[in-house]
């Protein structure tokens, strides 16, 4: 299973919402960038990228460190948020499981970079 977070990034620049959000397990959990509450389940994963999707979103992997096994990939790292023209900086915690012949994301946690001390 390589290429999950590149397809995830593929869907992200098709500002399609429901492509995005049919790459998360129906019990996934997103913590998102730009949210600050928890989101399980499809319909408030779906409504996340309803709102994030408003702008024109872009991403660039810095850094990922990827751990696979033959049902489970934590894949964790840096990547930039293009919202808008505007750079966020951020770091980010996959974790995809497979589901029949299918990978799904079963949790994200995304969070804005912290500047250091």
């Amino acid at each position: 299973m390589t290429g999950m977070l590149e397809t995830w990034i593929e869907k992200i620049r098709t500002n399609d919402p429901n492509q995005v959000a049919e790459l998360y397990d129906d019990v996934g959990l997103l913590l998102g960038t730009f949210s600050d509450i928890e989101r399980p389940g499809h319909d408030l994963i779906l409504k996340y990228f309803e709102n994030l999707l408003k702008s024109q979103v872009d991403v660039e992997i810095v850094t990922q460190h990827k751990h696979e096994t033959d049902s489970l990939v934590v894949n964790s790292g840096l990547y930039n948020f293009i919202v808008d023209g505007k750079t966020v900086n951020a770091r980010f915690s996959f974790v995809f499981k497979k589901t029949g012949d299918a990978w799904k994301i079963l949790s994200h946690h995304s969070s804005v970079l912290p500047e250091s001390h």
